[in-house]
């Protein structure tokens, strides 16, 4: 059996891109050239076959990872959720977070590239030490999306800040980025792209 690698002791980081007005942007997605994990902000994700963990927490400090249909109670994820430390949330559960220069997860706005991308869903109310979801499905009452043709279920990154929307935002300067898709008017897969669009 092979044995797991080494910790990498000289990141040598590089900022993955997103586009911005037709131009490569370096996003807070960051990849080492010498190991190959990843980091966002400040905090290093480490994901091999041996290991998935954040920083200095490893895979029993994350919240809950339960992998599962549609929830059946409102305001509950199936999926990879991990406690992080959250600085503004305008809309409590539900709402889009970025990642801010200081580390913290703030409410993401498609108004510019400033406030985005969207990297996590709130899963508390309020700010401070909150569950977030990286990735799965999120189930809100208050939610009524469309499925299927027209919108193709697609949900974006809405330019009221902490909202989603099934409007691909359109003005100067706003940011195109699809978080995921409807499962069903009050459930939605949450894949967020970090790659995005901004419009001229």
């Amino acid at each position: 059996m092979a044995e797991e690698r080494a910790d990498c002791k000289r990141h040598k980081w590089i900022p993955l891109l997103g586009i911005d007005k037709e131009r490569s942007v370096p996003t807070a997605l960051f990849t080492c050239l010498r190991c190959g994990d990843l980091k966002v902000g400040t905090h290093t994700i480490k994901i091999s076959r041996y290991r998935l963990d954040m920083g200095e927490l490893p895979m029993n400090s994350i919240a809950s990872i339960n992998l599962m249909n549609e929830p059946s109670v409102n305001a509950t994820a199936s999926g990879l959720v991990i406690t992080a430390a959250v600085g503004t949330n305008a809309e409590g559960i539900g709402a889009p977070l970025f990642m801010a220069a200081n580390g913290n997860l703030n409410t993401a706005s498609a108004v510019s590239s400033a406030t985005t991308p969207c990297v996590a869903l709130a899963m508390e109310t309020g700010t401070g030490s909150k569950k977030v979801l990286l990735h799965g499905v999120l189930r809100l009452d208050a939610w009524n999306w469309t499925t299927g043709p027209g919108t193709n279920g697609l949900i974006y990154v809405s330019t009221t800040t902490g909202l989603l929307t099934q409007a691909q935002p359109s003005g100067t300067d706003e940011v195109i980025q699809p978080i995921g898709w409807a499962l069903s008017d009050d459930c939605i897969y949450f894949t967020p792209s970090m790659m995005y669009l901004t419009h001229v």
